[in-house]
């Protein structure tokens, strides 16, 4: 923590790691005129930068070492998380994201060019139908109950999209009056108990992604969501369903 309190107390020091790159060896006096610093300050925080291995000083030229690629990165991440949780304030406060497993809140809410969308009842199920279709080579999914319409869609896609779909198995009884492939080769069915779960959500290849989470009164909300195309969210996104695909269990 120490290191990152040295970065994170100086918005100067921020401001010079920013500027500094892998691969470009830069003087001190130029970094100062770009981001139009005194030359002294500059160069005395490139030399503490080089001190705790986040620069590498070569002759009079400066430039970011592997551990201060790491930070600079990460700094990246915490500024678009502030700019995001600022954005998505009152979806945050509305929606139970606290059961999001610890291993993916470092990553929640830094993905940018996301958008909160909005859909009426109407809207949920030719919503959902139109990102089915819309896929080319792999569906995934994740659905808090078990729909017929959904199921027939499903059905009727073509054979070389994979759809893997995963639902709590509470709801495994309510495929007794569903008919489907349960042995297809691309469609796979999965249950994990509901109290397992997170969100809810479709990915459809790596172009189109969206998550819902329970509201207040633990129910999953298919009205507010969020999605984007964005690689940094689709990878997010991809990695919820992968983890929630591997706690859960074909029955």
């Amino acid at each position: 923590m120490e290191l990152w309190n040295f970065i994170l107390n100086s918005q100067k020091r921020m401001d010079i790691l920013d500027e500094l790159s892998l691969s470009t060896p830069q003087k001190s006096l130029d970094i100062a005129k770009k981001l139009e610093m005194r030359w002294q300050d500059v160069s005395t925080q490139l030399n503490l930068f080089v001190e705790r291995k986040l620069a590498v000083k070569d002759g009079t030229h400066f430039y970011l070492s592997k551990q201060g690629q790491i930070y600079k990165s990460h700094i990246k991440n915490l500024q678009d998380l502030e700019s995001n949780v600022e954005k998505f304030s009152d979806f945050i406060e509305k929606h139970n994201v606290g059961k999001i497993p610890n291993s993916f809140v470092r990553d929640f809410f830094t993905w940018k060019n996301n958008e909160l969308t909005h859909l009426t009842p109407i809207d949920v199920f030719p919503f959902i139908s139109k990102n089915v279709k819309d896929t080319v080579k792999e569906h995934l999914c994740v659905f808090s109950k078990i729909s017929k319409d959904i199921q027939d869609i499903f059905l009727n896609v073509s054979k070389t999209v994979n759809i893997r779909a995963i639902y709590p198995i509470e709801e495994k009884n309510s495929f007794n009056n569903i008919t489907y492939p349960i042995d297809s080769q691309n469609y796979e069915i999965r249950f994990i108990e509901r109290k397992e779960m997170y969100c809810v959500m479709q990915v459809c290849d790596r172009e189109f992604s969206w998550v819902g989470f329970e509201n207040n009164e633990n129910e999953f909300d298919y009205l507010n969501i969020i999605s984007g195309k964005g690689i940094r969210f689709l990878d997010w996104s991809i990695s919820n369903f992968e983890f929630l695909w591997g706690n859960s269990k074909k029955i």
